[in-house]
């Protein structure tokens, strides 16, 4: 193997952090799952208010903050820098390119009509939901603030003291941001980014700062040497995390004394963010120990972690279905068993997987499988959109 169980590297030669991969890995399972359960589970039975339901509802709430937390740190670790040490050109480039993407993509797959020609004759609501922010569009949109961040530093160090400064920033900003009707002052595709007034999930008060606190995480362990890193992942991270966790809930305390603006705790209230990001450091820490269990598999959950844009699409393809045609979680959402849902989940996992390592596998093998397979989807799309 290279390497025994006990000695098994955290980090590859060339810096890859598998203890990432894995935390990314686990978190797209547990969007798999918690997508399809919702999707298809009667209300009476999936009781979010009741336990075990209210247990598995916060897990759940961690995943976006997983992703965007390991997306950041990962940025650091794959930003070329030039000689001035800030983000060169080319990477500025790719990182926008890719920031396009992710918006455009999260506005397709809630594309509001049969056609473009259809648009002039939606109605008000139809137009709400289409701008209601995703993770995709929030993602995309806060990858280009920090392209901003890192064109405008010119140290690693520099540059994740000022990300940290950001996202604590954009945590305290909350609960204020949210008492504002933004839609008063701004047009709708600009104010469903600030509010979950009109039904968006992931506004940047407080989603982007988990993505550029991932940015300080990643500017720290950047910093270090590989074996310090390692211990940092192992033992450290926990401790620290715990002492977030234990920070923010005195935090909470202390908030709750003051005269804020009313808000929910869990969506809006800074300390409550605060945990989020404490349990998620002590989250790395275990799964730097199950890296050690699994460091066979690290190349595996490495790839499906490189992975993870495709995982959110498919999934919600095979669970949703898209503007133009219909799936199960539409057509039988909300009535059924537990049991049922459990092995929709199930399937929904297995399937996503396999055809994202199966279509990897053609693009690998096949002559031009690649400029193929992207030719057919944009004629896909724009069939669909256009006839």
């Amino acid at each position: 193997m290279g390497a025994t169980l006990q000695n098994a590297p955290l980090t590859s030669k060339n810096s890859r952090l598998f203890v990432l991969d894995l935390a990314r890995c686990i978190a797209m399972i547990m969007m798999v799952q918690g997508h399809t359960i919702d999707a298809l589970t009667h209300p009476q039975i999936l009781n979010t208010a009741e336990f075990p339901w209210n247990i598995w509802n916060f897990i759940r709430g961690l995943t976006a903050p997983i992703f965007l937390m390991v997306s950041g740190a990962v940025h650091v670790f794959a930003m070329k820098r030039d000689s001035s040490g800030r983000m060169n050109n080319d990477t500025m480039i790719r990182r926008v390119r890719w920031a396009l993407l992710l918006v455009s993509v999260g506005y397709l797959l809630v594309f509001p009509a049969n056609r473009i020609f259809d648009l002039p004759f939606l109605n008000y609501d139809a137009w709400r939901l289409f701008f209601q922010a995703n993770i995709l569009q929030l993602t995309g949109l806060s990858l280009l603030l920090v392209v901003w961040a890192c064109r405008s530093f010119y140290s690693v160090r520099s540059l994740g003291i000022a990300s940290l400064v950001i996202s604590l920033s954009i945590f305290a900003l909350t609960p204020f941001i949210h008492a504002v009707d933004w839609f008063v002052y701004l047009p709708e595709p600009m104010a469903a980014f600030l509010t979950y007034q009109h039904g968006s999930l992931f506004p940047i008060f407080p989603f982007s700062g988990f993505l550029f606190i991932g940015v300080s995480f990643g500017a720290y362990l950047k910093q270090l040497s590989p074996e310090k890193r390692d211990n940092f992942l192992l033992k450290k991270s926990a401790v620290i995390g715990l002492c977030i966790t234990a920070g923010a809930g005195i935090i909470a305390l202390l908030l709750s004394l003051l005269p804020l603006p009313q808000h929910d705790f869990m969506m809006s209230n800074p300390a409550f963010m605060l945990i989020r990001v404490g349990i998620i450091f002590m989250f790395f820490s275990l799964t730097a120990w199950l890296h050690k269990k699994l460091y066979r598999f690290r190349e595996l959950y490495a790839f499906f972690s490189a992975k993870s844009f495709h995982v959110y699409i498919i999934h919600l393809i095979i669970i949703y279905g898209t503007p133009w045609f219909s799936s199960f979680g539409r057509i039988y959402g909300k009535s059924q068993s537990i049991e049922v849902s459990a092995l929709a989940a199930l399937l929904v996992i297995t399937v996503t997987l396999s055809s994202i390592y199966i279509v990897d596998y053609i693009q690998r093998n096949v002559y031009r499988a690649p400029e193929i397979i992207r030719f057919s989807l944009g004629t896909i799309i724009a069939y669909a959109l256009l006839r």
